[in-house]
């Protein structure tokens, strides 16, 4: 915009109001734009608003279609897991074990009374192939032995220091693993005489370290190198958490689907159904302002009445309601539970608006009978499609590359951009306009103030006369 100023001062006239008069006319044009261009911003949010809602429902078909939420897996269970837990680890016998806990595994264990020693040196401990060398400096005590110890990525044990009533300490050693054959042994020779003195009151070997369990009620006890134990019951991982007081039953069922999934899945099916329903119902039921200004207002009923949005709904309301055939025993998505509201004298306003409604129980009813056919229901058979890729290819016309949701909303972004390209150029004239109008009233003023110079100098002359 131009800097230029008008004064008045040679007509009388405040030559400057009156530009800017004409130029807040000039400007409404500009007005109307960019009130068109919040219209246009607001009814592609709206479409894009509907656009995720339907996408979600896409994906929650999707979930339904997907074969591993049918597929079937088998489950184990412990009567008391805090004793003796059971996981699948592979297909394993259909019934019931019991297992009765006698011992637990436990880790070989020594001890030793430490002396510190002004002189640096070393020792040995070995576990079966693996060994670790310890490196114990002059005058360290023996929390730097223990520390130095658990440091040590390839020593076979761990260690604490335990100090004994009369105060001399012991660096007390167990194994990393549990069961006998896992014991260790420690070579001192690399230190002082007497440094390193194992006390036999430490000291935990042999059998005992073996879980000891019976399986089945059998009399001879089985035994364990580790609490973790997967050959007593093929199939299934035992972990022994402790000594049982009487047997813990172990029961494993026959290979089924997830129905508490299923279920979760439909309701989500439902739910994102529902969630369309509501933010279309909600935009073409606004009502637009009558000779709007505020960009609050602008906003809305853009998409007041809108008959694409309830062809739209009524569409997907019949995909849902339809029924199949030649795909198996069930033939409509009600056999399972979905249905519009019940009318009970009273129309709902959720049966108004074309909202479904999800029973639980008629669907477990339906898993119970033959789930085979639910997921049929779902996934179709052969050529013929089900309600979960029915529910996808409408999703998929609406929302998809060449949806019709789609191209709406590409057409409002060509609306957008002719607009802001209107802005600019609207703007470009506002400011050419006003310069020439300025430019205008400046030489009107230069044109009235010559005048008057010369009318006063005309009428000094003839003053001069007289």
């Amino acid at each position: 915009m131009t800097t230029l100023s008008l004064s008045g001062l040679a007509s009388g006239v405040d030559t400057d109001s009156i530009v800017q008069q004409l130029m807040d006319v000039e400007r409404q044009g500009l007005t109307r734009v960019q009130n068109s261009q919040t219209s246009v911003t607001a009814h592609q949010t709206a479409l894009k608003a509907v656009s995720a809602k339907l996408n979600a429902l896409s994906t929650a078909a999707q979930a339904l279609t997907d074969q591993t939420t049918w597929k079937t897996s088998q489950t184990t269970s412990s009567s008391d897991a805090s004793k003796v837990g059971a996981v699948m680890i592979d297909g394993a016998g259909i019934g019931g074990h019991t297992v009765a806990v006698d011992r637990l595994a436990s880790s070989a264990q020594h001890g030793f009374a430490y002396v510190p020693s002004g002189s640096a040196g070393t020792f040995t401990i070995s576990a079966g192939t693996t060994s670790a060398t310890i490196s114990v400096a002059a005058n360290a005590t023996a929390k730097d032995v223990a520390t130095a110890i658990n440091a040590s990525t390839s020593a076979p044990v761990y260690a604490a220091v335990v100090k004994d009533d009369d105060g001399t300490d012991r660096v007390v050693l167990s194994s990393r693993k549990t069961g006998a054959s896992n014991d260790f042994t420690v070579d001192s020779t690399g230190l002082q005489t007497g440094q390193l003195a194992e006390d036999a009151g430490y000291a935990r070997t042999g059998a005992v370290l073996n879980a000891q369990y019976r399986l089945d009620g059998a009399s001879a006890p089985r035994t364990s190198e580790s609490n973790s134990i997967e050959n007593a019951i093929p199939g299934l991982r035992l972990t022994l958490a402790g000594v049982t007081t009487s047997p813990v039953s172990i029961t494993t069922n026959e290979a089924t689907i997830d129905k508490s999934a299923i279920k979760d899945k439909v309701k989500a099916f439902v739910d994102a159904y529902n969630a369309v329903v509501d933010v279309t119902r909600s935009d073409i039921s606004e009502k637009g302002v009558v000779n709007a200004s505020a960009t609050a207002d602008l906003q809305k009923g853009t998409l007041f009445g809108d008959l694409g949005l309830n062809s739209m709904l009524s569409t997907l309301k019949n995909t849902f309601t339809q029924t199949v055939a030649n795909i198996g025993g069930l033939t409509s998505l009600a056999d399972i539970g979905i249905s519009t509201p019940k009318s009970t004298g009273v129309v709902t306003e959720d049966a108004k608006a074309g909202k479904l409604e999800f029973d639980a129980t008629k669907l477990d009813a339906a898993l119970d009978k033959d789930w085979t056919q639910v997921n049929k229901l779902f996934n179709g058979v052969g050529a013929r499609k089900g309600f979960g890729l029915l529910v996808n290819d409408f999703v998929k016309g609406q929302t998809g590359l060449k949806g019709v949701l789609t191209g709406r909303m590409d057409s409002d972004s060509t609306s957008l951009k002719d607009l802001a390209n209107q802005v600019t150029s609207t703007n470009l004239r506002l400011s050419q306009t006003e310069t020439r109008l300025k430019a205008q009233f400046a030489a009107m003023e230069t044109a009235l103030q010559n005048a008057q110079a010369q009318q006063a100098w005309l009428q000094g002359q003839i003053a001069s006369l007289g």
